[in-house]
């Protein structure tokens, strides 16, 4: 028996408060969920509307019929990164409003789906960069080596319009592979783990 009468078992330990990272991580999560799907809403419909202007245009008949079988051609031919973009944004969405809401509550759970988030978003990535240097790049050259180039309109956009899709198609996804592996960094710890229920 203790020195003051008290015989019960000591008290459990309560877990430590989270790092600071658990709950702005958590935030941002919530945050890059509602931008994914909002960013998925916002291109299906710039692809509705782009293709209502072509029709215009191609009706209008002379140079802006012309430069809209451009575009049509060079939509057409990044359409499956598109689309495969838009699919995987929407999963990535879903994973990552279960996981804040997970470390928003403190539970371990949140830190799982985190890290399947994390690993998720970095395998889409790669495979978005694989179906654009498989896929999109071979059309596009095809394309722009089929242009007549007589046209003083398509000899000027030609080039700069194969350079920014290119360009544009190999940086996004690596420059949105930065937040996932923020997140195997800051979450991957002892600490944070021992903090969560």
């Amino acid at each position: 028996m203790s020195i003051d009468g008290d015989s019960g078992p000591p008290p459990a330990a309560l877990p430590q408060s989270p790092p600071q990272q658990v709950k702005v991580l958590g935030i941002l999560h919530l945050v890059f969920a509602g931008i994914g799907i909002v960013g998925v809403a916002i291109g299906v419909m710039m692809l509705l509307f782009k293709e209502a202007m072509f029709h215009m245009q191609e009706n209008a008949g002379e140079l802006q019929a012309q430069q809209a079988q451009f575009s049509r051609a060079v939509m057409e031919a990044t359409n499956v990164v598109n689309w495969y973009g838009y699919v995987a944004n929407l999963l990535l969405a879903a994973l990552l409003l279960v996981a804040g809401i997970g470390l928003l509550k403190r539970k371990l759970g949140g830190l799982r789906w985190s890290m399947i988030y994390a690993w998720t978003s970095i395998v889409t990535k790669v495979g978005n960069l694989l179906l654009f240097s498989l896929l999109v790049i071979p059309k596009l050259d095809k394309l722009f080596a089929g242009l007549d180039l007589s046209s003083p309109m398509l000899k000027m956009m030609g080039p700069m319009v194969r350079t920014t899709t290119i360009a544009s198609g190999v940086l996004t996804p690596i420059l949105t592979c930065i937040y996932p592996i923020l997140v195997l960094i800051l979450l991957n710890r002892d600490s944070v783990k021992k903090s969560l229920i």
